[in-house]
């Protein structure tokens, strides 16, 4: 742990913070594995800790965005080669994401899973690869956003331990996508028992 910590600490400040944030979120489309938030939101809050100003927290953004909506487009590509269809519980999702990309990709990216998962019903709902970039880039800024917009407030707030700030904003972000998600299930099941009565 210390090491990943030194290792973010090094970086920041250099030109190969932007690009290691932009790689990590690229592979991490696949890759879930990889603490992408956690590293854009600790580069984020030692950010706002230094004297750089606000220029480098808009490359941190920018960085974060371009990496994600690449490794959206390959995921997207690399299912479109695959018969996901034949999976049965693709059907309904498929349906729901071709009514509305751009809501269903930005709630996908505050819940676990979210981004691949939506990503992958995105590739096979039909959707042309215009429709699904466009929801892709709106999802991609507002999450990036979101994550240094959280290090923005925690880091003035905490720059001694950016690192404890950093594992509070993650668990709050993971909180808010469950929250997020509960809602937008509950105002679905809402709208479809009107319909049906």
């Amino acid at each position: 742990m210390d090491a990943a910590q030194d290792l973010v600490v090094q970086l920041v400040g250099t030109p190969w913070a932007f690009f290691v944030v932009g790689l990590v979120l690229a592979v991490g489309s696949v890759a879930v594995f990889l603490p992408s938030q956690a590293l854009v939101v600790a580069i984020g809050t030692l950010l706002v800790g230094g004297d750089g100003g606000l220029l480098p927290v808009l490359f941190l953004v920018v960085a974060a965005s371009i990496g994600m909506v690449l490794g959206d487009l390959g995921l997207y590509h690399l299912a479109r080669s695959v018969d996901l269809g034949s999976r049965s519980w693709f059907t309904r999702p498929k349906v729901r994401y071709r009514a509305a990309p751009g809501r269903i990709a930005v709630l996908g990216r505050f819940i676990p899973m979210g981004r691949l998962t939506t990503n992958l019903v995105g590739a096979d709902s039909g959707l042309d690869l215009r429709r699904f970039l466009l929801s892709c880039v709106l999802a991609d800024v507002v999450w990036a956003a979101y994550c240094v917009g959280i290090a923005s407030a925690t880091g003035r707030w905490s720059r001694e331990q950016p690192f404890l700030v950093t594992t509070l904003a993650v668990v709050a972000s993971i909180l808010l996508g469950l929250a997020i998600s509960a809602i937008e299930k509950a105002v679905r099941r809402r709208s479809e028992a009107a319909a049906a009565a």
